[in-house]
């Protein structure tokens, strides 16, 4: 089991930290009440469902970790700090992460001398940590020293995050001077992170004034970010309506697709002429899986093709295949039906789409894209391909399908192809084929084909 005071002092204030921020996800929650319960088994479970939000999954990492190490599963443990330094390489808790792994790794080892133990930097956060809990107006000077002065970047981040813990005016002062540091963007945005982390009224009031007054447009992003992370969602669409910048107000969007507001972007989408913020919205309706405002987007004639294609691709991704289909069957305009073929291809609906490569009632074109499509999705579609080959008249479709079984790298088809066709145009463009491929077996019927 672990026992040095550095994490346990670590653990105690950041769950107290978090217990005092606004977080919206009820995973991430029961899993702090459970750590403060001595629940880790519970806090495992917890933690482990909470990182498939976004906003909180390096979090949720950490505390997974850090259960599952009071559990003595060292082993996971381990495995969790490389995930989220793997996934998430910025993230704030990433130094902490790291002391984890440090002191599984200690405490693991048979010999007291040969366990890690922090590092000075971290014995003197432990100090000041400890003194903030008993003497905070003694700490707190100290900690603005650290910030100010040559220290290590890595230190003056520990010390906001320390400063973050304290409700004390000096402190959220500190704090706002930090973040309003644009000569350390570095600091900065890890201060206004911490401000969103732990934000109350006041921290949200500060959130709003740093907005209007820091001129970087990656300051402002981390504003979003904040925003997001305190579940402002309030304010984050009133930017989603009003920034002037497209930039950051495509960010304000997203963030609200990962906050589910589907209602406020909905409404937003119907108020919005510009075709960028639209398909914007569009992009956060895939991000919460809003099929059916996507499939609202897509039907509706009176939109531009431009909307409706990027609907309709969006709804691929989101593997809406039923509802595709259901619109390639009802819908009249070829450059539309293109895009549900598109959206189709997205989402991997391989016997639909040779469908319509098969049905001679439609247009050229579609045939000729289906039967495109089928040749990039893979040489499970080869046997389809050669079907088509086969039944097909049109030298123009006979022709896409070659190409098609080149693409995918079907050598075996297109050999038996040219050993049978008859028509001399076609059997050349076979060949053709062949002799790009360069595998063995291209080379031994070319060779064949030489001693003829």
């Amino acid at each position: 089991m672990l026992h040095h005071p550095s994490l346990a002092a670590i653990a105690i204030v950041v769950s107290a930290a978090f217990l005092q921020s606004p977080e919206t996800n009820e995973s991430y929650r029961k899993g702090r009440e459970a750590l403060d319960r001595g629940g880790f088994r519970d806090a495992a479970a917890a933690f482990a469902e909470a990182e498939k939000d976004p906003a909180v999954a390096d979090a949720a990492l950490y505390w997974q970790a850090y259960a599952l190490a009071k559990l003595s599963d060292t082993a996971r443990a381990l495995e969790l700090v490389a995930e989220l330094e793997k996934r998430f390489p910025e993230s704030a808790w990433r130094d902490d992460a790291q002391a984890l792994a440090a002191e599984i790794r200690g405490a693991s080892s048979k010999s007291e001398q040969a366990a890690v133990f922090a590092t000075d930097e971290d014995v003197k956060l432990m100090a000041l940590n400890g003194l903030l809990q008993s003497d905070e107006e003694q700490a707190i000077p100290i900690l603005e020293e650290l910030l100010s002065g040559s220290s290590s970047p890595r230190l003056k981040e520990r010390a906001l995050f320390v400063l973050a813990q304290s409700d004390s005016d000096k402190a959220q002062e500190i704090l706002a001077r930090v973040a309003r540091n644009e000569n350390d963007p570095e600091l900065e945005r890890k201060a206004i992170r911490y401000i969103g982390v732990h934000a109350g009224e006041r921290g949200l009031a500060l959130l709003a004034e740093l907005y209007s007054s820091l001129s970087t447009t990656e300051s402002r992003s981390a504003i979003l970010d904040a925003f997001m992370v305190a579940g402002e969602k309030s304010r984050l669409l009133e930017l989603a309506r009003s920034e002037p910048n497209p930039e950051l107000r495509r960010k304000a969007i997203h963030l609200l697709g990962t906050m589910d507001a589907s209602s406020e972007l909905w409404e937003l989408f119907q108020k919005e002429s510009s075709e960028e913020i639209k398909k914007a919205i569009l992009q956060a309706f895939m991000v919460s899986g809003n099929e059916e405002q996507l499939l609202a987007v897509a039907k509706d004639t009176r939109q531009g093709e431009g909307l409706r294609g990027a609907a309709i691709r969006l709804l691929g991704a989101q593997g809406a295949n039923d509802a595709l289909w259901d619109l390639y069957r009802s819908e009249s305009l070829l450059e539309v039906k293109k895009d549900v073929l598109q959206g189709l291809f997205v989402a991997g609906e391989q016997e639909r789409i040779a469908e319509v490569a098969r049905d001679a009632s439609e247009p050229m074109a579609l045939r000729k894209a289906a039967i495109r499509d089928l040749g990039t999705m893979g040489d499970e579609t080869a046997p389809a391909l050669v079907g088509l080959y086969r039944s097909e008249s049109s030298p123009e479709l006979k022709e896409q399908a070659l190409n098609g079984l080149f693409i995918q790298g079907s050598a075996t088809e297109l050999i038996a192809i040219a050993r049978s066709e008859t028509d001399p145009e076609l059997k050349k463009k076979a060949v053709r084929y062949i002799s790009l491929m360069g595998t063995t077996e291209a080379k031994d019927f070319l060779m064949e084909l030489l001693r003829k």
